[in-house]
C-alpha cells in the first residue's frame, strides 16, 4: 500500500466521519458506544499475558487457556494505546484516520500489558515464532500474530461498530441451487476445498514463495471439479476503506479460475471487518469467478442423494453474539431469518448432508457443539453428515463430535479446512488428542531444522451417487494423501 493509494481511497472514512461531526442523523450506532468491544478485548488481553508468562517460563507447564476472548485480538487493545511507530507515522499522515484512532484511545479501558514485558516478547519471537494451542504462530513476521497488519482489521471493526450503516446490507438475491457434475461429464464430482486462503502472494521469510501459492500450485496437480474457498481475505477483506483493494488484490487477482460454475467463496470475518463490501461487491460481481452465486452469501448444490450446503456465518455473527470480532459463527438472529428460512426450505431432504461455513461449529479441542451448530441443525431438521469449516489456520480431522458433553456423540463428521495460506506451527492444544486421529503438524522442510513451521494444506471431498464420499487431507509437497478415508453410505 503506497501513501498515494491511501489518501486517495480514504475518501470513504472522510465522509463518514464529516457526517458524524456535522451530526447527521442515521449515520452512527444507537449507542455510538464500543462498550462490548472494549470488553471482548479486555478478555483477549488475558490471552496475551497468558502468552507473556509461557514465553519467559518456556519450560513450565502449558497456560490454561481463558474462555473468552482470542489470541487473535490479544494484543490490539495495548496497540490502541501505544500504536507501533509505522502505524503511528500513517496516523500523523492522515487526519481523518488520527482522529478516529484518538475516538479509541479516549474510549478505551487501561492496558495490562506493560512496556517492558511487550518489549521483551517482541525481542523473543523475532528470533523464534512460538506456537499457541491451535497453532497460530506468535511472532513479528506477515501474518504472524504481531504482525502490525492486523491492527488494520481492528481499525475497520470499530469503524464498523461506530458507523454500522456504513456495512454492506445483506442480499436479498436468490441463492444459487444447482447440480454438481464431474468436468467429464460422468462420475463422481470432487469438490477441493481451501480455508483462509486470501493472503495474496508474497515471499515468505524463508525466501521461498509463501502458502498460499504453494498450496495453488500442489491444488493445480490433483484432479478435481470444484473449487471452494471457505472465506477469509486479509487483512480485512477492503474494497475502498483502509487498506483499499485487499479483497482484489489478496484474493480475486491470484484465484485459480475452475471455469463458469465451478468456483464458490464463503463470507467470512475478516471479509467483515472491511464492511463485506469487498466481499459482495466485488469477489460475487457478475465479471468475477464467483458470479453463480448470484451476489448471494449462500448456495445449495445436488448430486443423487447429496445436498451441499455453503452458509454464511460470519454476517449475523454480532448481531447474534455481541460485539467479539465476528469470531463466533451465526447464520442469523430471531430478527434475520432470511438465511434460515431458507435453509428451513431443506428440512424434507433424506439423503445425506454437508455443511460449509467459515466459522467452527465446535470447539478446538473438545469438539463440543456451539451455537453455530445448533442453529443449523434447529433450521435444517436434523444434524448433517459431513462438516467442512475454516477461521482456525489448522487442518483437524475429529473422529466424533458432540453436543452438550463429550459423552453425547451425534452422527456429525466435523473437518477443520483453516490452513491453506497462514503460517502455523505445531498446535500443542490438539497433541495426544485421542479425538482427533489426524492435524497438521508435519515441520515444513523449507525452514531450518529448528522453524516452529508446519506444512499448509487443504482437503478434498468426492461425493458417491450411494450416498458414501471419499476425503483426503493434503499438506504441500506429498504427492500422497496424509490423511485418507472412504465412508460407506451412512457410514
Amino acid at each position: 500500500m503506497t501513501e498515494n493509494t491511501l489518501t486517495a481511497t480514504i475518501a470513504r472514512l472522510k465522509d463518514i466521519l464529516e457526517d458524524t461531526l456535522e451530526n447527521k442523523p442515521g449515520t452512527t450506532s444507537d449507542e455510538n458506544s464500543l462498550e462490548e468491544f472494549f470488553t471482548y478485548l479486555v478478555d483477549s488481553e488475558k490471552h496475551a499475558l497468558a502468552l507473556i508468562e509461557y514465553v519467559k517460563h518456556p519450560k513450565g507447564p502449558k497456560p490454561t487457556i481463558p474462555a473468552e476472548g482470542s489470541i487473535e485480538a490479544g494484543f490490539v487493545l495495548y496497540w490502541i494505546h501505544w500504536p507501533p511507530d509505522a502505524f503511528k507515522k500513517l496516523l500523523d499522515k492522515h487526519k481523518y484516520l488520527k482522529f478516529f484512532w484518538k475516538i479509541l484511545q479516549d474510549e478505551a479501558p487501561a492496558t495490562h500489558i506493560i512496556t517492558k514485558d511487550y518489549n521483551f516478547i517482541i525481542e523473543k519471537i523475532k528470533k523464534e515464532s512460538v506456537p499457541w494451542d491451535d497453532g497460530t504462530l506468535i511472532g513479528t513476521k506477515k501474518y504472524e500474530q504481531l504482525d502490525e497488519g492486523w491492527l488494520w482489521a481492528a481499525l475497520n471493526y470499530a469503524i464498523n461498530i461506530k458507523f454500522p450503516k456504513t456495512i454492506h446490507p445483506f442480499p436479498k438475491n436468490k441463492p444459487h441451487q444447482g447440480d454438481l457434475c464431474a468436468k467429464s461429464g460422468s462420475g463422481d464430482p470432487t469438490l477441493a476445498i481451501i480455508g483462509d486462503w486470501g493472503t495474496g502472494f508474497y515471499k515468505d521469510s524463508n525466501g521461498a514463495h509463501c502458502p498460499a501459492k504453494r498450496v495453488v500450485e500442489d491444488i493445480k496437480t490433483r484432479k478435481f471439479d470444484y473449487l471452494i474457498h471457505l472465506g477469509d481475505v486479509y487483512y480485512a477483506g477492503t474494497d475502498l476503506r483502509p487498506t483499499p483493494g485487499e479483497e482484489s488484490d489478496n484474493f480475486i487477482k491470484i484465484w485459480p479460475d475452475q471455469g463458469a460454475g465451478r468456483n464458490f467463496t464463503l463470507n467470512s470475518n475478516h471479509e467483515m471487518y472491511g464492511d463485506a463490501h469487498g466481499y459482495f461487491d466485488q469477489a460475487l460481481a457478475q465479471d468475477k469467478p464467483f458470479k453463480v452465486q448470484n451476489g448471494s452469501s449462500y448456495f445449495a448444490l445436488t448430486y443423487t442423494p447429496w445436498l451441499v450446503l455453503g452458509l454464511d456465518s460470519a454476517y449475523y455473527s454480532d448481531a447474534k453474539n455481541g460485539r467479539k470480532f465476528y469470531m463466533n459463527g451465526a447464520i442469523g438472529t430471531a430478527r434475520h431469518t432470511q438465511q434460515t428460512d431458507w435453509l428451513e426450505g431443506f428440512r424434507g431432504h433424506n439423503g445425506p448432508v454437508m455443511v460449509m461455513t467459515h466459522h467452527n461449529p465446535v470447539a478446538l479441542t473438545t469438539g463440543i457443539s456451539n451455537e453455530l451448530f445448533a442453529q443449523v441443525e434447529n433450521a435444517l431438521g436434523k444434524m448433517p453428515d459431513l462438516w467442512y469449516w475454516g477461521h482456525v489456520h489448522n487442518g483437524i480431522v475429529y473422529d466424533k463430535l458432540h453436543v452438550g458433553n463429550e459423552n453425547n456423540h451425534v452422527p456429525t463428521k466435523g473437518r477443520c479446512c483453516g490452513h491453506a495460506a497462514i503460517p502455523f506451527g505445531n498446535g500443542w492444544g490438539l497433541e495426544q488428542n485421542s479425538n482427533i486421529p489426524y492435524y497438521a503438524h508435519t515441520p515444513d522442510p523449507t525452514f531450518a531444522a529448528d522453524s516452529p513451521r508446519v506444512l499448509n494444506g487443504y482437503a478434498t471431498v468426492t461425493l458417491h451417487g450411494d450416498g458414501g464420499f471419499t476425503e483426503n487431507f493434503y499438506e504441500v509437497g506429498n504427492k500422497n494423501a496424509v490423511w485418507y478415508k472412504k465412508w460407506p453410505a451412512g457410514g
